[in-house]
This record gives structure tokens, C-alpha cells and sequence, in this order.
């Protein structure tokens, strides 16, 4: 029965877009997380901007000049004028390194040098530029990540105090493989395959440069949204009936925090799994998300707002080791359910910046079931200023602070204590437009009575080096 509003509400949105019956018109709105303005008239293709996760590093738009590598926006430059070729042929070429150099310190269960990385790689079709159809986008996206320790045994957070940690030592796989298609010059848009969620759900706003997973998601989705390094099969319906609202539901494979109480234990991943986890091979658990947008602006200064939900159906507890398998009570634990919203406003903007330029104020709030969920709540809000010096119009300065609060109950995983504390700022100096170099500092505090989950208040120290190549 839970499903039922959820089909109610995209049956709404979909008659919604159809009784429109004209495509968006007027200014160009915002663009949602990752979607910076393209470099040329060319119709926007499908890129890593729009389609890959938060994970993998942006870059700022910068005014370059001169020859390469300085006017380049790619280490490997243009390819003698291939890669522009390829593009108005409908064939695009990403690639993003990011690599985080953290060294730990204060009061936390283990101190000192930690080196999480990722190497993003992806290919997008254009089937409207290869002379096919109109309106077709296939993606393909490659990821390799690992780490030269365990990074959740230096600080064992809950939330996640470096996005691109893989949660492993070693990770490869083919993180996405979707086809898109869209209707009525973009008002309606369906993607099936293994896509990352977060792309475009829970976004709280848009080309983000934090480390900690605080700035992407709120923490009551931490565990449940199907993102990196868990992307998982399913779909989505994008719509967009007018310029200034879009709808979106999504439904994918929700196996990697389905709990067999039989067994004691989650899983399997989904990150591991293709579209067959989705379509034939599902225990009965799947993530359903739905989420309305509304944007504004006027001359200068754009806003945007959300309002989403979200359910984790089939049972979804996480093991506990001091626990025999199958418990009285946690074989009844369904699945989290929640709320979330979030807001952004750029207040400032100098005279003649450009796009992307200037300051902005951005916040989320989430909510679930404390019976449910290991988190209850969580606030966070932040500040994002590019071109706060003014001899460096593409440098970029952030700062952003959270709360987790904890459900506290122990069928729903190993206690991290009551809440968790996050402080965040950095500044990353965009060498090139294809080098940031982003110097960061975070304080993360998780008290617990458990010793091994602990964090009395740490201190990361975080050099950034990210490369588009």
C-alpha cells in the first residue's frame, strides 16, 4: 500500500506536463547540480557536468586566454581539433581525476595520513547529432577509486567526511549505463538503466567543491540513495511543464541495504549489480524517490527550492555482529521512509560577473522515521563564493556546517551516538581551467560510548588535487 501514493503522484505530474502541451519557453532557467553554461552554441550535450555524481570534481568557467595549456579546459587539450569534431558529431569524451591527500588529527580512534582517490571516465551519445533520432542520450560512465587505508578507520562517521572514498581499498566498475529520451522539446525526459540518483535528486545546489558527503545529501539518505559508490538499475521521469517548476520520480533497485533476517546480513550491493538487480534478479526491495523543483530570478540572482520524499520498501536493518542473526522484533523493521527540502539563493553577484560568479547561500533539512532509520534528522547549511578575491575571478571559497541526529536504537546498526557534528571550508584555486588545487579543513565530532565509533572532535587537513583530462 505504500506504493500507492507514489504512483498517484507521478501519474499527476506526468497528466500535469501533457495537459501543458508546449514545451518551456523563455530565459534559460538555472541549471540543476553539475550544468554549467557549454563553452559554445553548440545544443548541450550530455556530459560529466550533467550527468556524473557530486563526487567527481567540477570546475569553475574561467575567462582563459592565451595558448595551452592556459586556454585549455581539458589536460588533453582539443586532440587538433578531434574532440570538437566528435561533439558536433554527437560523440563526447569526459574524464576527471580527483585525488584527496588527508592527514587526520585531534580526538578520534586513529590518526594520521589517509589518500582517497577517483578516476571518472565516461562517453555520451548524442543520437539527434549522429544523424538518428531526436531527442536520444546514452551514457556510459567508468570509475576507479580506492584509498591507501581504510578512510572509516581514521574517522568513522556516519555521514561520510570524504565524498570520493569508496568505501573499500580498491574499487572499479562501471558506474552508469543509462539511455535517455526526451519528449516535447525536452518537457518530458525517461532514463532507464543504471543511473546515480543523486545526480538529479536531493541537489542542494548545483557544482559544489566540499569533501564532506554533508554538502550532497542529508545524512536520513546517506545510507538508502542509490549514488556512488552504489549506483543502481532502475528509472526515472523528469518533467518539466514549465520554466519555472520540474517534477521528478524515480524508481530503482534497492538491494544493498535489504536485510534477509534469516541470515543476519545486507545486501548484495547494488554498485556491483547491473540492471538485472532492478528487473529480475530484486529480493523485493526497491528506492523510490520523488522530488518537485521551483526556480526564480531576476536580473542577477537566481533561487531555487525543493521538496522530496523518499521510500526504502522491503525490510531494511542494518546487522549487528552482538546480535544473533534473525532478533525478535528486527525481522519487522521495514525499510526507512522520509521528507527532505532544500533552498539556495545567490545574494551577491559584482558588476560584470559572469555565470557562476558571486556569492550564495544554500541549506537542506531531512527527516525519517526514528524507528526506521539510524538517523532521525539532519540540518545543514553552507555559503559557496566564487570569485571572492578579486585578481581571482575563478578561484572559489566555501564554508558549510551540519547536524546528524542519530535514532540511537541498536536493531538499526552499530550506535554512532546521539548526533554528529560537521564544519567545513576550503578554497579552491583553479590553476587552469583543467587544475584545482583546493586546500580544505573540517571538524567532525560523533561522541559515542562505543570506543571504536567515538570521535571526540577531529580535524582533517585536506589537500585536494582534481584534473579534467
Amino acid at each position: 500500500m505504500r506504493l500507492v501514493p507514489h504512483i498517484l503522484f507521478c501519474t499527476a505530474i506526468v497528466a500535469s506536463a501533457i495537459a501543458e502541451g508546449t514545451s518551456p519557453q523563455g530565459a534559460p532557467t538555472p541549471p540543476s547540480q553539475g550544468e554549467p553554461t557549454p563553452p559554445s552554441p553548440r545544443p548541450e550535450a550530455v556530459t560529466k557536468e550533467t550527468s556524473s555524481g557530486p563526487q567527481s570534481q567540477t570546475f569553475s568557467e574561467p575567462d582563459a586566454v592565451g595558448i595551452w595549456p592556459w586556454s585549455s579546459s581539458d589536460l588533453t587539450g582539443n586532440w587538433g581539433g578531434l574532440r570538437d569534431k566528435l561533439s558536433d558529431s554527437g560523440v563526447t569524451f569526459n574524464g576527471t581525476a580527483t585525488v584527496d591527500l588527508a592527514t587526520v588529527m585531534g580526538d578520534t580512534p586513529r590518526r594520521g595520513f589517509v589518500m582517497p582517490y577517483l578516476v571518472d571516465v565516461n562517453l555520451s551519445l548524442d543520437t539527434g547529432r549522429m544523424g538518428l533520432w531526436q531527442g536520444g542520450e546514452a551514457f556510459i560512465d567508468f570509475q576507479q577509486a580506492g584509498s591507501t587505508n581504510l578512510a572509516t578507520d581514521y574517522v568513522p562517521d556516519f555521514w561520510g567526511w570524504d565524498a570520493v572514498y569508496p568505501f573499500a581499498q580498491d574499487f572499479t566498475e562501471l558506474g552508469q549505463y543509462w539511455y535517455q529520451q526526451s519528449f516535447a522539446d525536452g518537457a518530458l525526459r525517461l532514463k532507464l538503466g543504471k543511473i546515480d540518483a543523486n545526480v538529479d535528486f536531493a541537489v542542494s545546489y548545483p557544482n559544489l567543491q566540499f569533501v564532506n558527503t554533508a554538502a550532497y545529501m542529508p545524512s536520513v539518505l546517506s545510507q538508502d540513495l542509490p549514488t556512488y559508490p552504489n549506483q543502481a538499475g532502475g528509472f526515472e521521469i523528469l518533467l518539466k511543464p514549465t520554466e519555472w517548476i520540474d517534477g521528478r520520480f524515480g524508481m530503482f533497485d534497492g538491494s544493498t541495504n535489504w536485510y534477509d533476517p534469516s541470515t543476519g546480513q545486507s545486501g548484495p550491493a547494488s554498485g556491483r549489480r547491473g540492471v538485472g538487480g532492478f528487473f529480475w534478479d530484486n529480493p523485493g526491495s526497491y528506492f523510490l524517490i520523488g522530488e518537485v523543483d521551483f526556480r526564480w530570478s531576476d536580473a542577477k540572482n537566481p533561487g531555487h527550492a525543493n521538496i522530496g520524499w523518499f521510500d526504502q520498501t522491503g525490510q531494511s536493518a542494518e546487522p549487528n555482529t552482538s546480535m544473533v542473526p534473525s532478533p525478535a522484533g528486527q525481522a519487522d523493521v521495514a525499510g526507512p521512509w522520509g521528507l527532505y527540502t532544500s533552498c539556495s539563493q545567490t545574494v551577491f553577484q559584482p558588476e560584470g560577473a559572469t555565470q557562476g560568479q558571486g556569492l550564495s547561500l544554500f541549506g537542506q533539512f531531512g527527516w525519517s522515521p526514528p524507528t526506521q532509520n539510524p538517523s532521525q534528522w539532519s540540518l545543514m547549511g553552507g555559503a559557496d563564493w566564487q570569485g571572492i578575491l578579486e585578481a581571482r575571478p575563478n578561484d572559489t571559497a566555501g564554508l558549510l556546517v551540519a547536524y546528524a541526529h542519530m535514532s540511537n536504537l541498536p536493531y538499526l546498526g552499530v550506535s554512532p551516538g546521539e548526533g554528529e557534528w560537521v564544519a567545513e571550508a576550503f578554497y579552491n584555486i583553479q590553476v587552469t581551467p583543467w587544475l584545482g588545487i583546493q586546500p580544505d579543513l573540517q571538524w567532525v565530532r560523533q561522541p559515542s560510548d562505543q570506543p571504536e565509533y567515538d570521535i571526540g572532535g577531529a580535524w582533517i587537513l585536506t589537500f585536494r588535487v582534481s584534473v579534467s583530462f
